[in-house]
Protein backbone atom coordinates (compact mmCIF):
# COMPACT_ATOMS: atom_id res chain seq x y z
CA UNK A 1 0.00 0.00 0.00
CA UNK A 2 1.49 3.17 -0.82
CA UNK A 3 1.37 6.30 1.15
CA UNK A 4 -0.53 9.20 -0.08
CA UNK A 5 2.32 11.66 1.58
CA UNK A 6 4.92 9.79 -0.36
CA UNK A 7 3.22 9.91 -3.63
CA UNK A 8 4.84 11.49 -6.35
CA UNK A 9 3.09 13.32 -9.01
CA UNK A 10 3.89 15.11 -11.82
CA UNK A 11 3.61 19.27 -11.73
CA UNK A 12 4.08 18.83 -7.63
CA UNK A 13 7.04 21.86 -7.90
CA UNK A 14 4.79 23.72 -9.98
CA UNK A 15 2.52 24.55 -7.05
CA UNK A 16 5.82 25.31 -4.92
CA UNK A 17 6.80 27.54 -7.59
CA UNK A 18 3.61 29.50 -8.01
CA UNK A 19 3.17 30.11 -4.37
CA UNK A 20 6.99 31.72 -4.09
CA UNK A 21 6.82 33.43 -7.17
CA UNK A 22 5.15 36.60 -6.01
CA UNK A 23 7.51 36.50 -3.01
CA UNK A 24 10.45 36.42 -5.02
CA UNK A 25 9.47 38.64 -7.39
CA UNK A 26 8.66 41.38 -4.80
CA UNK A 27 11.87 40.36 -3.20
CA UNK A 28 13.78 41.16 -6.31
CA UNK A 29 11.85 44.65 -7.06
CA UNK A 30 12.83 46.11 -3.68
CA UNK A 31 16.67 45.20 -3.64
CA UNK A 32 16.43 46.88 -7.36
CA UNK A 33 14.63 49.87 -5.64
CA UNK A 34 16.33 50.38 -2.41
CA UNK A 35 20.17 50.33 -4.45
CA UNK A 36 18.63 53.15 -7.26
CA UNK A 37 17.58 55.13 -4.39
CA UNK A 38 21.25 55.09 -3.19
CA UNK A 39 22.25 55.17 -6.42
CA UNK A 40 20.36 58.45 -7.24
CA UNK A 41 21.20 60.25 -3.68
CA UNK A 42 24.93 59.49 -3.95
CA UNK A 43 24.49 60.78 -7.55
CA UNK A 44 23.04 64.41 -5.81
CA UNK A 45 25.73 64.04 -3.12
CA UNK A 46 28.62 64.09 -5.29
CA UNK A 47 27.05 67.05 -7.24
CA UNK A 48 26.79 69.18 -3.99
CA UNK A 49 29.95 68.13 -2.91
CA UNK A 50 32.28 68.55 -6.46
CA UNK A 51 30.07 72.43 -6.69
CA UNK A 52 31.10 73.12 -2.98
CA UNK A 53 34.59 71.77 -3.30
CA UNK A 54 35.52 73.61 -6.94
CA UNK A 55 33.74 77.22 -5.82
CA UNK A 56 36.30 77.11 -2.57
CA UNK A 57 38.93 76.33 -4.91
CA UNK A 58 38.46 79.22 -7.00
CA UNK A 59 39.30 81.73 -4.21
CA UNK A 60 42.27 83.61 -4.88
CA UNK A 61 45.21 81.89 -2.59
CA UNK A 62 47.73 84.68 -2.92
CA UNK A 63 45.56 87.19 -1.49
CA UNK A 64 44.64 84.60 1.22
CA UNK A 65 48.28 84.38 2.25
CA UNK A 66 49.12 87.62 2.66
CA UNK A 67 45.73 88.24 4.46
CA UNK A 68 43.72 90.52 2.19
CA UNK A 69 40.95 88.31 1.38
CA UNK A 70 40.50 86.52 -1.61
CA UNK A 71 36.85 85.35 -1.32
CA UNK A 72 35.66 88.49 -2.59
CA UNK A 73 33.59 87.68 0.97
CA UNK A 74 34.42 90.46 3.84
CA UNK A 75 31.60 88.92 6.25
CA UNK A 76 30.04 85.27 6.89
CA UNK A 77 26.94 84.00 5.26
CA UNK A 78 25.01 81.26 7.47
CA UNK A 79 21.80 79.73 5.79
CA UNK A 80 21.38 81.76 2.49
CA UNK A 81 19.78 81.00 -0.96
CA UNK A 82 21.26 81.89 -4.25
CA UNK A 83 18.18 84.58 -4.02
CA UNK A 84 19.61 85.51 -0.64
CA UNK A 85 22.46 85.33 -0.96
CA UNK A 86 23.66 89.35 -0.28
CA UNK A 87 27.08 89.93 0.22
CA UNK A 88 28.07 86.20 -0.83
CA UNK A 89 26.43 86.45 -4.19
CA UNK A 90 30.08 86.40 -6.37
CA UNK A 91 30.90 82.60 -4.34
CA UNK A 92 27.50 81.30 -4.14
CA UNK A 93 26.85 81.62 -7.87
CA UNK A 94 30.10 80.13 -8.59
CA UNK A 95 28.75 77.20 -6.91
CA UNK A 96 25.04 77.06 -7.74
CA UNK A 97 26.36 77.52 -11.54
CA UNK A 98 28.43 74.33 -10.78
CA UNK A 99 26.32 72.83 -9.28
CA UNK A 100 23.51 73.06 -12.10
CA UNK A 101 25.76 72.01 -14.42
CA UNK A 102 26.50 68.92 -11.85
CA UNK A 103 22.89 68.01 -11.48
CA UNK A 104 22.77 67.42 -15.43
CA UNK A 105 21.95 63.78 -16.45
CA UNK A 106 21.04 62.73 -12.47
CA UNK A 107 18.63 60.20 -12.37
CA UNK A 108 15.43 59.87 -10.02
CA UNK A 109 14.95 63.82 -9.07
CA UNK A 110 11.50 64.60 -9.35
CA UNK A 111 11.34 68.36 -9.75
CA UNK A 112 13.32 70.68 -11.84
CA UNK A 113 17.10 71.52 -11.28
CA UNK A 114 16.23 74.99 -11.13
CA UNK A 115 13.90 74.42 -8.72
CA UNK A 116 16.45 72.30 -6.66
CA UNK A 117 19.02 74.32 -6.81
CA UNK A 118 16.95 77.56 -5.72
CA UNK A 119 16.28 75.78 -2.45
CA UNK A 120 20.25 74.92 -1.51
CA UNK A 121 21.09 76.38 1.41
CA UNK A 122 24.68 77.71 1.14
CA UNK A 123 27.20 79.32 3.94
CA UNK A 124 30.42 80.84 3.77
CA UNK A 125 32.82 81.35 6.00
CA UNK A 126 35.55 83.52 4.72
CA UNK A 127 37.97 83.10 7.59
CA UNK A 128 36.51 79.57 8.85
CA UNK A 129 34.01 78.70 11.17
CA UNK A 130 31.36 75.57 12.12
CA UNK A 131 28.25 74.94 9.42
CA UNK A 132 25.53 73.60 11.56
CA UNK A 133 22.94 71.20 9.93
CA UNK A 134 19.35 70.46 10.27
CA UNK A 135 20.63 67.24 11.23
CA UNK A 136 22.55 68.82 14.54
CA UNK A 137 25.72 67.41 12.34
CA UNK A 138 28.51 70.24 12.62
CA UNK A 139 32.11 71.03 10.66
CA UNK A 140 34.17 73.30 11.79
CA UNK A 141 37.29 74.02 9.63
CA UNK A 142 39.71 77.51 10.62
CA UNK A 143 40.25 78.05 6.54
CA UNK A 144 37.40 79.44 4.67
CA UNK A 145 35.08 76.73 4.22
CA UNK A 146 31.66 76.62 2.33
CA UNK A 147 29.07 74.34 3.12
CA UNK A 148 25.60 73.22 1.28
CA UNK A 149 22.44 71.72 2.33
CA UNK A 150 19.52 70.53 0.50
CA UNK A 151 16.24 68.27 0.37
CA UNK A 152 15.84 67.45 -3.64
CA UNK A 153 12.44 65.76 -3.83
CA UNK A 154 13.30 61.95 -5.98
CA UNK A 155 11.77 59.25 -6.62
CA UNK A 156 12.56 55.34 -6.92
CA UNK A 157 12.79 53.52 -10.06
CA UNK A 158 10.05 50.79 -9.48
CA UNK A 159 7.34 53.77 -8.43
CA UNK A 160 7.01 53.00 -4.97
CA UNK A 161 7.04 56.62 -3.52
CA UNK A 162 8.70 59.79 -3.86
CA UNK A 163 11.40 60.40 -0.82
CA UNK A 164 13.31 63.43 0.31
CA UNK A 165 16.70 62.40 1.37
CA UNK A 166 18.68 65.13 3.68
CA UNK A 167 22.20 66.33 1.22
CA UNK A 168 24.83 67.98 2.84
CA UNK A 169 28.38 69.16 1.59
CA UNK A 170 30.99 70.91 2.52
CA UNK A 171 34.70 71.93 1.68
CA UNK A 172 37.52 73.84 2.62
CA UNK A 173 40.73 75.21 0.89
CA UNK A 174 43.77 72.49 0.21
CA UNK A 175 46.29 72.68 3.17
CA UNK A 176 49.83 73.67 1.56
CA UNK A 177 52.38 71.96 3.51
Amino acid sequence: MMSLLHAKTRGQSAVLIAVALPFLIAFILMVIEVSERWLEVAMVEDALQQATRSAVQTFDYPALARGTGGMGVATSCVGVTTSSAGECRAVIAIADRLLRTNLTGVRGLDEPITTLADRVRWTVWPNGGTCQYSTGQAQTETTPLICAEVRPQMRGLVGWGNFTPLITAADTLDTTQ
